[in-house]
């Protein structure tokens, strides 16, 4: 088991979970393990799933429970593994007569990302003694929680005929950045820009005052070279091209 530590921005409330054996009119539900819903966002607070078991009733059996397991996976992991939280991994159950299954509902909040979730159910039949009738296991679909973080990307690098060069700098990730520096440098010189701030899926366009570089030449371009911004991939922060011929 995962130490809680590993996922200590994950919160699950105890009053989350809600539980109802089905009608007596309804229909019996399926066995099944659904993921409800998957909310997304920027802030911690934003971030939470919902999950859902269902079962039917079944001939002697007295009790109706099943399980919840919250399992992750981050980046580096190869598979995933079951989160310890309070109010997880314990049964919930009914024993109402003449029902005809149980559905059960639990909601867990402030998802870290990047980050997978999903729920694992078990779910078992009880005698009127407390003895096992039957098991069952079922999984969820996945919520997948995308790095919030902002992403900086060299858009595009310009030559014009006439006037200074260009860089084109955008915000791919999903909240903004900033402030950060842009520098251009070439052989012998070298020009660095500020950015107040970019919105996430915004971009900027910033001019050099290199002058003309020659034919062939290296022209790099580092975005953010003090490392201000915490970004989700720092591996494209630095593009070096060709100076185009004219």
């Amino acid at each position: 088991m995962r130490r809680f530590a590993a996922i200590c921005s994950l919160l699950a409330l105890g009053g989350a979970g809600a539980g109802a054996p089905a009608g007596a009119q309804s229909a019996p539900p399926p066995l099944a393990a659904k993921l409800v819903t998957c909310q997304t966002g920027a802030a911690l607070a934003e971030r939470f799933a919902v999950f859902s078991g269902s079962m039917p009733a079944m001939k002697g059996a007295r009790t109706l429970e099943m399980r919840f397991e919250l399992l992750e996976r981050r980046p580096a992991d190869q598979g995933f593994a079951r989160v310890v939280l309070p109010h997880w991994g314990t049964w919930e159950k009914t024993s109402r007569r003449g029902v005809p299954g149980f559905i059960f509902t639990k909601r867990v909040q402030q998802l870290a990302a990047p980050a997978a979730f999903r729920a694992r159910l078990t779910f078992r039949w009880l005698d009127p003694a407390g003895a096992t009738l039957r098991t069952a296991r079922r999984t969820t679909q996945t919520c997948h929680q995308p790095d919030p973080r902002p992403d900086l990307h060299v858009a595009a690098v310009r030559f014009p005929a006439e006037g200074r060069p260009v860089v084109v700098v955008r915000n791919r990730g999903r909240s903004a950045a900033g402030p950060f520096a842009v520098r251009m440098s070439r052989a012998g010189a070298a020009a660095t820009k500020q950015v107040v701030a970019l919105a996430a899926g915004d971009r900027q366009t910033l001019s050099f005052p290199l002058g003309r570089c020659t034919p062939g030449e290296l022209v790099t371009v580092r975005l953010d070279p003090a490392n201000r911004v915490d970004e989700a991939d720092e591996a494209d922060n630095v593009v070096t091209v060709a100076c185009p011929s004219r």
